[in-house]
This record gives structure tokens, C-alpha cells and sequence, in this order.
């Protein structure tokens, strides 16, 4: 709330510190990037500081979090984040936009990320897939929601030779009414569940790696 003081008496590593534009104040345990106005990812205005995530930035790992009333678009990543985003969370109310408008060579992350949305991730691009490496998480809470004009499916990938691991995992063009868990062993076997309708329970281990799309 607004006035709301606090106090720090001793932090060790990573931490961020930031005050919100509704006076309220949020800590975390990493470097964190707050989207707290609409905008793309590249964008310096788009995040509580005036600083945008980059490499120099975030060469130890940094986190994103989206906060209520923002969408927060990788547009101007054109289809890659190719720097150590280790999470990015999207709060209720938040929009997460995955792709870039009319591009179908879909999006890839380049390090292992933990998605986590309590608020609505749309893929926007016109193909392609969401190409994840071993050791991420995609995670939607009881209420947040997944949407994309397109059936869209994730790839994952092998860090080292670029190639897919194991088969597409479809998402479809809706996931909403319930929990959903993606999970990427460091292996690249995928465990699935959740209560949105239309999943089910599955865990599926990494096959021979093929030259993915």
C-alpha cells in the first residue's frame, strides 16, 4: 500500500527490491526485471528502472515478472530469447505475448526457463513451435489461461546440437479451466498433468534427437 515502509537488515547474492506503481513492495531472491507498463521486452520503459533485460545484465540469470494490467510482448526478440532468463512469471491479471505477429519460425529459449502464469500467455506468431531445453517448467495456476490462433505444440531441444528430443508435445489453441504442469527432465523426458480439461497424466522419455522445426 501507499507509505508502506521497509526495512533491510542484510541480503546475500542475488535480490531485487523494487516499489510497485500502486505504492505496494515486492523482494525477490534473484535479479529480477518488473513489466510494469505495457510494452515489448526490449523496451527500456517497459520495466520498473527504466533498464530492459539483456545479456550484460542478466549474465548470472534473471527472472521477469509480469505484474497485473500489463502485457508484456517479445515481439522485438524476433522468435529467441538468447540470453539467461531462469523465470518469468505473469501475475493475474497480466498478459505474457510469446512470438512476433506473422512470423512462423515460432520461438525458441535458449537456456532452461520456468513459466509460470497466473494471468494469460498467448502465442501470437502464424507458425513454428515453443521450442524449450531440458530443465524448464511450464506451469499454469487454476485460473491463468494459454491461447493461440494457431494449434501450437512444444519442441524440446538439445542445447548443445540444436536438435529436437523426442516428440512435439501439443498444447493446442486453448488451455484454461484448470491446472497445468509441463515438466523438461534434464534428460529431455517430458512429465505432463494438470485439471484443464483435456489433459491428461504422461510422462514420455527422450527419444533420438532429430533435426527439429
Amino acid at each position: 500500500v501507499a507509505g508502506a515502509s521497509f526495512t533491510l537488515t542484510s541480503a546475500t547474492g542475488p535480490f531485487t527490491c523494487g516499489m510497485l506503481p500502486d505504492g505496494s513492495i515486492e523482494t525477490y531472491d534473484s535479479v529480477t526485471a518488473i513489466a510494469i507498463n505495457s510494452g515489448d521486452f526490449t523496451a527500456a520503459g517497459t520495466f520498473l528502472g527504466g533498464f530492459a533485460p539483456s545479456a550484460d545484465i542478466c549474465s548470472g540469470g534473471c527472472g521477469i515478472e509480469v505484474i497485473s494490467g500489463v502485457t508484456l510482448s517479445t515481439a522485438g526478440l524476433n522468435g529467441a530469447l538468447n540470453f539467461d532468463i531462469t523465470s518469468i512469471t505473469v501475475a493475474t491479471g497480466a498478459t505474457f505475448q510469446l512470438g512476433t505477429p506473422g512470423a512462423s519460425t515460432g520461438f525458441k529459449f535458449s537456456s532452461a526457463v520456468t513459466l509460470s502464469i497466473s494471468g494469460h500467455m498467448s502465442f501470437v506468431g502464424s507458425g513454428g513451435y515453443i521450442r524449450l531445453p531440458p530443465g524448464s517448467d511450464f506451469n499454469i495456476t487454476a485460473g491463468g489461461a494459454f491461447s493461440s490462433a494457431i494449434s501450437v505444440s512444444i519442441e524440446i531441444f538439445d542445447l548443445l546440437t540444436g536438435l529436437a528430443i523426442g516428440p512435439l508435445q501439443t498444447l493446442g489453441t486453448l488451455i484454461s479451466g484448470g491446472t497445468f504442469t509441463l515438466s523438461v527432465s534434464a534428460s529431455g523426458s517430458v512429465t505432463i498433468g494438470g485439471t484443464a480439461a483435456g489433459v491428461s497424466s504422461t510422462t514420455e522419455m527422450p527419444a533420438t534427437p532429430s533435426i527439429g522445426g
